[in-house]
């Protein structure tokens, strides 16, 4: 497969965004951290869960035949009992797939023969299980191909899971864990090399669904409120919801900042592309007055925009 890749020039191949796990817009977690249940880990990762288990962005590792040193996604269960767990990601706009033949394919270590790939459309019933890994705790190759039939009538989403395949009762033991990296969905009935994406390029795909910022110029409204307007870096799925992260900071020339007694943000006018914001919550400020929107390093506050699917 890589010597007819190179050969005929393929263009790009994976559908899944960040199966190489290096974007984490939301946070640095490089220690085992509680996986909150149907809550984005990393960037197009969502943890699926039932039970207790712990979550971790791990790195350097030299996985058979990459030629990077890769980083991971690492899932602990911390309580034996009938439980699933898992890493789920959504495929946009599903029922363009319909007749066509796709391979599933990814790099998983686990301490369980209970670790698998998985790949499902809800609302058809339909779905692939792929092979399952030893359990010897090293890094194995797992693949399989699978052709959607029927007409998806909600999201098509590909997994890794450790139960007994679509969510059977097993009992998942305290210290099952399982990793996985470089995980590809492509078109066709085989699984060729992983589709290494700049940085860069990787970050601008996870920011269709989700994005944060910190810098902004803006302006008092009142003696508590400060405004602005502010395009994205990449314009998104949909229009995003819009939160914040922690209380946020506006600075007068480099000199007063301003700090919110609470955590809040509210966005109008928004769309794929742009929103007109007002950060309230302030006191002391001069109305009418410029100010720059700066984030808040110390609590890691910014501003989130969410258009998941």
């Amino acid at each position: 497969p890589q010597e007819q890749q190179a050969m005929i020039g393929v263009g790009r191949r994976n559908m899944l965004i960040n199966g190489d796990m290096k974007v984490s817009q939301r946070g640095n977690y490089t220690g085992a951290t509680t996986a909150a249940s149907d809550a984005y880990f990393l960037d197009r990762w969502k943890v699926d869960r039932n039970g207790t288990a712990t979550m971790e962005h791990t790195t350097s590792h030299d996985i058979p035949g990459s030629p990077a040193i890769c980083k991971a996604i690492k899932l602990v269960q911390t309580v034996t009992g009938n439980n699933y767990l898992g890493i789920r990601q959504k495929i946009e706009d599903p029922t363009q797939y319909v007749g066509r033949t796709f391979t599933y394919s990814g790099w998983v270590r686990s301490n369980t023969p209970n670790a698998r790939i998985e790949c499902f459309v809800h609302g058809t019933n339909q779905g692939a299980i792929g092979p399952n890994h030893s359990g010897n705790g090293e890094w194995e190759f797992l693949s399989f191909t699978w052709t959607m039939s029927g007409i998806p009538s909600n999201n098509w989403f590909v997994d890794v899971f450790i139960d007994s395949g679509a969510y059977g009762n097993v009992t998942i033991t305290a210290g099952d864990y399982f990793e996985a990296t470089m995980l590809q969905l492509e078109e066709g009935k085989v699984a060729t090399p992983f589709e290494h994406r700049s940085y860069g390029e990787e970050l601008a795909l996870c920011q269709r669904y989700y994005q944060l910022f910190e810098a902004a110029a803006c302006h008092a409204s009142s003696t508590t409120a400060v405004e602005f307007t502010y395009q994205w870096n990449t314009e998104m799925r949909a229009a995003p919801s819009v939160s914040a992260s922690a209380a946020l900071i506006v600075e007068r020339h480099n000199i007063t900042t301003y700090t919110q007694s609470s955590a809040a943000v509210s966005a109008t006018q928004t769309t794929p592309i742009a929103a007109k914001f007002t950060l309230p919550n302030l006191s002391g400020l001069t109305a009418g007055n410029a100010y720059s929107y700066i984030g808040n390093h110390s609590s890691s506050g910014h501003i989130e925009l969410n258009a998941e699917i």
